[in-house]
């Protein structure tokens, strides 16, 4: 058994309220190949580094953010491929990427993001006190 884990975008038209059904498709997808979801973090909205399309049907979405989330999961890597295939064919995905990964999570985005909220705070310059006569 392998650990990998999948970094998506979630097309920005999709309604809030039904991210969590384009990501019980990405479990469906990893569950019907014997896989099992180790760790992951729930999709948020962020404005990507450049324009993206993609072609769905007749429509053609081009966007400039996306939901962002990741899912790690052991699976046998003889299925991998499998799991591929099926991504493909989930349209409310704008892209997505699997790599191997340690059991471990070392990196979340909620981790970052309050890191990053610190160093914010602690850059910030101290209000001035005001002399009243």
């Amino acid at each position: 058994m392998q650990i990998y884990e999948i970094g998506y975008l979630v097309l920005p038209s999709i309604a809030e309220n039904e991210l969590t059904g384009v990501v019980g498709k990405i479990r469906e997808i990893i569950v019907k190949e014997g896989g099992v979801e180790l760790d992951g973090e729930v999709p948020f909205k962020h404005n990507l580094a450049y324009t993206m399309s993609k072609t769905v049907g007749a429509s053609r979405y081009v966007v400039t953010e996306a939901y962002l989330g990741w899912l790690k999961f052991e699976l046998d890597s003889s299925k991998i491929n499998n799991v591929k295939a099926g991504l493909d064919k989930v349209p409310e995905l704008l892209r997505f990427i699997i790599v191997k990964a340690p059991r471990k999570t070392a990196f979340t985005f909620a981790k970052a993001r309050a890191k990053m909220t610190e160093k914010e705070e602690e850059q910030a310059p101290a209000p001035e006190e005001t002399v009243v006569n």
